[in-house]
């Protein structure tokens, strides 16, 4: 048999929002196996991190009141958006040649056993 695993890197687009810093990224960081299993016929079975760029990140303030008027507070939030290189490893599944077999022997299927 051939061998099957095939390798390569691949530049993805992330975005993340949260309360703090460290939330947004990890929520952006989250994205990507879900961009690329989202996108992916084959089996990933690993992803490797190889750099990080930030390309945008912003802190959101939000002035909000109590009933319209009262107890005025600003609200913090972050956004982030990253550019990750990942080197990815996955199977190729529909390379593989698969061996077909038809059998008639199961008795449940076969009519002279049933009566029919």
């Amino acid at each position: 048999m051939k061998n099957v695993i095939q390798a390569e890197d691949r530049n993805i687009v992330v975005k993340g929002k949260a309360k703090n810093k460290k939330e947004a990224f990890a929520n952006a960081i989250n994205q990507v196996a879900r961009n690329l299993g989202a996108k992916e016929d084959n089996l990933i079975f690993k992803i490797e991190p190889k750099s990080f760029e930030v390309e945008e990140l912003k802190e959101i303030d939000e002035k909000e009141h109590f009933l319209f008027f009262f107890f005025p507070r600003i609200r913090k939030s972050y956004e982030v958006q990253l550019r990750v290189l990942v080197h990815v490893e996955y199977v190729c599944v529909n390379e593989i040649d698969c061996q077909k077999l038809a059998t008639t022997d199961n008795p449940l299927f076969n009519r002279a056993t049933k009566g029919v």
